[in-house]
């Protein structure tokens, strides 16, 4: 079969497309063939680069998201039958720790992803986990698939789960054009939020007006955005959660001044450099929390699958395609700031 393969770190031209083994299954491995991955930051772009201190041995097929269809699987499979349309969530988790038992596996004491740990969805086909997969819902493209694989269920997990957001809360977004941005914006407003979609440049935030509901929109590459943002909420007072997954010293304190008394700072995510200075009275004073999350629990994956099943939870736009040949230059893309969304790798 046709792979990309990282065989050292570097640049984008460290991707090589080669002739490779096909995967085989084991008893509960999914053989999928392949319709589209999609390129992140993290998991592709800084594991390309230095292995993002994932521990990352080589040589490694990246692609932590594949969305296609099952073609074979393993003889203890039971949830998944070849033809099904499947979408990997990319957390492996092992089943038999503590933390699995509890039903967070999540929180796996051995936890990897695929693409990372494991081969992953820049090839033809892809063996995955069948804890990994999640169902296709009728309607949603490939592409839009693998777009919400990592980003929906830990978008879900620490809105709906771990920030408890509801009706009339108002929700900061901030990266609100990328894709856990995107995710962020269209579960808040599933919850009945209303939100407040950050960031940096105008024709960003038109689209997130146009194509995600955004009820309100804030450039926070302009003094006084924070000030702004508690301006626009229902009493001036700020708003209830902010749905933070930049990590950049220069947004995250105002970010956090955002909040009103008993607000919720929610994270999962360090493109931004990831160290932030933080006042701790700010925390006391205003009682307010800060929640991270890795990725969701497998119950928590198929409970937002499901609401985009029946449309309380709109798939994703997918702007920027590009052939499995071309992954070096969605790595470039995937790095700048000049998408909407994810890139996204399309196989015929």
């Amino acid at each position: 079969m046709k792979a990309v393969v990282l065989r050292r770190f570097g640049g984008p031209e460290a991707l090589e497309l080669l002739d490779w083994p096909e995967p085989q299954p084991g008893p509960r491995d999914v053989i999928v063939a392949v319709h589209a991955v999609s390129v992140g930051r993290t998991l592709d772009v800084e594991v390309r680069e230095r292995g993002a201190d994932f521990h990352v041995e080589l040589p490694r097929i990246l692609g932590s998201d594949p969305a296609g269809v099952a073609v074979a699987v393993g003889s203890e499979v039971i949830s998944v039958r070849p033809g099904d349309r499947v979408v990997a969530t990319s957390t492996l988790y092992c089943g038999d720790c503590v933390e699995c038992r509890a039903g967070r596996t999540n929180a796996c004491l051995e936890h990897g992803a695929l693409g990372v740990h494991a081969d992953g969805g820049y090839a033809e086909r892809c063996a995955v986990p069948e804890g990994v997969l999640a169902p296709v819902p009728d309607g949603v493209a490939f592409d839009q698939a693998a777009a919400m694989g990592t980003t929906y269920p830990v978008s879900w997990n620490l809105l709906r789960h771990r920030g408890e957001v509801g009706a009339d809360d108002d929700v900061l977004v901030m990266g609100a054009g990328g894709g856990m941005g995107i995710a962020g914006t269209l579960i808040a407003k599933s919850l009945g939020a209303r939100v407040i979609a950050a960031a940096g440049t105008d024709w960003k935030l038109e689209r997130c007006r146009e194509l995600l509901g955004a009820d309100e929109t804030v450039d926070y590459s302009r003094p006084g955005w924070a000030e702004r943002v508690r301006e626009l909420s229902r009493d001036g007072r700020g708003v209830a959660a902010v749905f933070e997954n930049i990590s950049s010293p220069e947004l995250f304190t105002d970010a956090l001044s955002t909040l009103r008394p008993y607000g919720r700072l929610l994270t999962s995510g360090a493109h931004g450099g990831g160290r932030v200075e933080l006042d701790v009275r700010t925390l006391y004073r205003s009682h307010l929390s800060i929640h991270g999350e890795t990725g969701a629990t497998r119950e928590q994956t198929l409970e937002v699958f499901a609401r985009v099943a029946d449309g309380s939870i709109v798939p994703p736009p997918v702007f920027h395609r590009y052939p499995l040949a071309e992954a070096p230059a969605a790595h470039e893309a995937a790095a700048g700031r000049d998408l909407f969304g994810r890139a996204v790798l399309v196989l015929d």
